[in-house]
């Protein structure tokens, strides 16, 4: 029984499309990849990965504010309750 995988290709106009193929006797290394795209290519994949890189820091910088604000906003209203 041959297993099957899903295999991802980066096009030259920015789109990803997934493929289906046997990986049985198929199996390449990420340099083997890397070492066969054109120079623009990996330039625009580097891009790619940098941006995917920044949003993933905004996101968390975005979730550790929400969390601080939630966790004033709950301090303050236990200090409005409490009459000391």
């Amino acid at each position: 029984m041959i297993e099957r995988t899903m295999s991802v290709c980066v096009l030259e106009e920015g789109f990803i499309m997934a493929t289906d193929f046997p990986s049985a006797d198929q199996r390449v290394s990420p340099a083997q990849v890397w070492a066969q795209l054109t120079p623009d290519l990996q330039v625009h994949i580097i891009r790619l990965v940098a941006q995917l890189a920044a949003h993933l820091v905004l996101a968390e910088e975005e979730h550790a504010q929400h969390a601080r604000k939630e966790n004033r906003d709950a301090l303050s209203s236990i200090a409005e309750q409490d009459p000391v």
